[in-house]
């Protein structure tokens, strides 16, 4: 009997970490449609586990299994470090500016200006 090791299947498209993911991602709508229609808990913690923590921990499992395998895979501690901030700090700064400027503007019972000036505004976006 052959074994077949995980990290045979890291660097190919075989891998089947979307569909995880995509069950992940399902998992965690499901856990959240619950309190969204007014019912306190979702179904399965009448079993002892929460879906939604469950889907968590897979992200979390699957994330630092990938993010392990970039590491591994550069060679450079400087070259992993600057990838994964251009992965991550452009979509973060785009998501602030959108719920600042946009969201935050359009939904205040603040007037424009102070809602702009006011200190809440003012350290959501530098602390966020």
């Amino acid at each position: 009997m052959k074994v077949v090791y995980l990290s045979n299947f890291v660097n190919s498209r075989d891998n089947n970490f979307n569909l995880i993911r995509f069950a992940a991602a399902f998992a965690v709508l499901f856990s959240h449609c619950y309190p969204t229609a007014g019912i306190n808990d979702e179904p399965t913690t009448q079993f002892g586990f929460n879906l939604g923590a469950i889907a968590v921990d897979i992200f979390f499992t699957t994330s630092g299994f990938l993010v392990t395998n970039s590491l591994l895979s550069r060679y450079n501690l400087r070259f992993f470090v600057w990838s994964r901030f251009l992965r991550i700090y452009p979509g973060l700064l785009a998501s602030l500016i959108f719920c600042v400027f946009i969201t935050g503007a359009a939904f205040t019972s603040l007037p424009l200006r102070e809602y702009f000036i006011h200190r809440q505004t003012i350290v959501f976006l530098v602390v966020a």
